[in-house]
């Protein structure tokens, strides 16, 4: 190993989560997160009420090293520290949540048909046509931002994150660890899709094949040159107004997005790169 790797330590697993089985280190972490840090000894103490100082210091010195970082100014989170926090606001461990069929006033990609249907279950989020029954898109959704959102504000939320996923899917990090990921082009449904493997953590995602093409900014650029902004469209109707051509021979898709009389069109790898970008009038 050269001087400029990195070097990574590991602890066992069961150790580390061992840590967190105990009310108060609970408690302890939400309090680092709930205000301005470092915090001195005392103000930590104070949020989170624990009235025994040894009890107390007891406790956040388990938490030192993994998830709290001890400083000259006082304590803050580690980024093992925020991480657990996040999980446990988002509702990733805790939150059991469920919407029945809820109408959003957007027509069908597919048929063209308005409204289509939102639900959400077992950590996913479910849009789907009750007119044709062709088209539908699942993802996965944080229970617990379910309710910080009303009924009417769900789509735009769904639709925020799916493009959250889609930016961190194309760029080539699992959404569930950050880890590196591999893709292939699959062909066993109506159009090639690009499915996205995380070896790390064992996550598979499906996108579109003409997903990375979409999103690129060559293509998000076209479309607002002409009237359409990217950001005010659904992304599940900006991925529908394309044409793909796959030729298993050379393992990538061609995309051809149309508006009106002009064009614009690009090769997609297995890789999800993107290349031979061309803007043209239509023929």
């Amino acid at each position: 190993m050269s001087d400029s790797d990195p070097a990574i330590k590991h602890e066992p697993p069961e150790e580390v989560f061992g840590l967190l089985g105990n009310r108060l280190r609970v408690d302890i972490l939400r309090a680092l997160a709930g205000g301005d840090t470092p915090v001195v000894f005392s103000t930590l103490r104070g949020r989170v009420e624990e009235r025994d100082s040894g009890r107390f210091n007891y406790h956040l010195r388990k938490l030192v090293g993994t998830f709290v970082r001890e400083t000259d100014a006082g304590y803050e989170l580690t980024l093992a520290g925020l991480r657990v926090v996040g999980a446990l606001v988002a509702g990733t461990y805790t939150a059991d949540a469920t919407l029945s069929e809820t109408e959003i006033d957007d027509p069908c990609p597919e048929c063209e048909t308005a409204p289509i249907t939102a639900s959400y279950a077992d950590d996913v989020a479910r849009l789907a046509c009750p007119h044709c029954e062709e088209w539908q898109l699942a993802f996965t959704f944080p229970p617990g931002t379910l309710d910080q959102y009303a009924t009417a504000e769900l789509p735009d939320a769904l639709d925020r994150w799916l493009r959250t996923l889609f930016e961190q899917l194309t760029a080539g990090f699992c959404d569930n660890c950050a880890g590196r990921l591999d893709s292939e082009f699959a062909t066993d449904g109506d159009s090639p899709q690009l499915v996205w493997r995380c070896d790390r953590c064992g996550s598979r995602s499906r996108t579109a094949a003409a997903t990375p093409f979409v999103f690129h900014p060559a293509v998000q650029g076209f479309l607002y040159d002409h009237g359409i902004d990217p950001t005010a469209t659904s992304s599940w109707r900006l991925l529908s107004s394309e044409s793909i051509e796959y030729d298993p021979k050379e393992s990538s898709v061609g995309v051809t997005y149309h508006v009106g009389e002009t064009s614009i069109r690009g090769q997609v790898g297995a890789d999800g790169s993107v290349w031979d970008i061309e803007r043209s009038d239509r023929k």
